[in-house]
């Protein structure tokens, strides 16, 4: 019997990373599937053979993803590399980083004297002032004459 490399080898390589990282989990992995019941192919997958499982694809649309084992280190992130883009972890570090470099490049563009002190200040005052529905009247008066 020919089994597809492709599933053995991603379930080997996800093994070894668990078991290596998150032992626990491993454990507690194993031992839900031993309890597993004989026919929990059928009920779970809804293939009569384990090995049938094998050929089944994928239901979303989202390749196999290991973790970034250096989270400060994208160039070098094997998840990174796996995907050939940016990983779940990194792009979400990435958009989190554009979120807040986006307003203090802005404020270093109006004033290039500001600090980044000075910077988050003023976006926790606007934030705060926008919570309290002061924010429009600020803005209105700041750059009223303007334009």
């Amino acid at each position: 019997m020919t089994l597809p490399t492709d599933s053995l080898t991603t379930a080997d390589a996800l093994w070894r990373r668990l078991t290596e990282h998150q032992p626990g989990v491993a454990a507690a992995l194993a031992m839900q599937l031993r309890a597993l019941p004989e026919d929990w192919s059928q009920r779970v997958l809804g293939v009569a053979r384990p090995h049938a499982a094998l050929e089944l694809r994928a239901t979303a649309d989202v390749p196999m993803e290991i973790e970034p084992y250096d989270a400060a280190d994208w160039e070098n992130c094997p998840a990174c590399g796996e995907l050939d883009r940016l990983c779940r972890y990194h792009e979400g570090y990435a958009t989190g980083y554009e979120a807040l470099n986006q307003p203090l490049t802005e404020a270093a563009r109006v004033d290039p004297k500001v600090t980044v002190a000075d910077a988050l200040r003023r976006l926790t005052e606007a934030d705060e002032a926008a919570e309290r529905g002061e924010l429009a009247a600020a803005v209105e008066r700041l750059t009223e004459g303007q334009g």
